[in-house]
């Protein structure tokens, strides 16, 4: 009797296993797939910082200069950046940063961050983004603000680092 209560849950069990791993209604979501998920080792850092102190028009915006990085072999480029936006406008005004490596839009997107608020004051807006599997060679960065109808920024910082797989 033990034996046929056993075999019977262990039945029971795999049963309610297999049907959460292929059920699309409710319960357990499949995990993202990441394209890669390696150790990568830290060559270089590079800041780019100030107070730009400029009204910025609506669209994409570059914030910084346009900058050269070496890299001695295939590497990631990844881009920390925060920088200060705000606007004198009633209208709803979202902020995004967009990273550009060799003049193109990294992952094809810049990435929102939050609304600069009506009332004249100001919002971090801040993002991490990497560009992986970089051909070795020279690498031209920089960051540029997107938002809808333009922003005064102020004090930006943005941490360009170089890792090597």
């Amino acid at each position: 009797m033990k034996k046929l209560l056993l075999a019977v849950s262990f039945t029971f069990l795999a049963s309610l296993t297999t049907f959460a791993q292929t059920s699309t209604g409710g319960g357990r979501q499949a995990q993202p797939e990441f394209a890669t998920f390696e150790s990568e080792t830290l060559k270089a850092t590079f800041i780019s910082n100030g107070d730009l102190e400029a009204t910025l028009g609506s669209g994409d915006q570059p914030v910084d200069a346009v900058h050269t990085i070496k890299c001695a072999k295939a590497c990631t480029i990844q881009a920390d950046g925060w920088i200060e936006a705000g606007a004198e406008s009633n209208a709803f005004n979202e902020v995004a940063l967009c990273f550009y490596v060799d003049g193109s839009l990294v992952n094809g997107t810049c990435y929102y961050s939050g609304e600069i608020p009506a009332d004249g004051s100001y919002v971090q807006a801040a993002s991490s983004i990497v560009a992986p599997g970089l051909a070795a060679g020279s690498h031209k960065v920089q960051m540029h603000l997107y938002t809808f109808y333009g922003a005064y920024v102020g004090y930006y910082n943005i941490n360009y680092r170089v890792y090597k797989p």
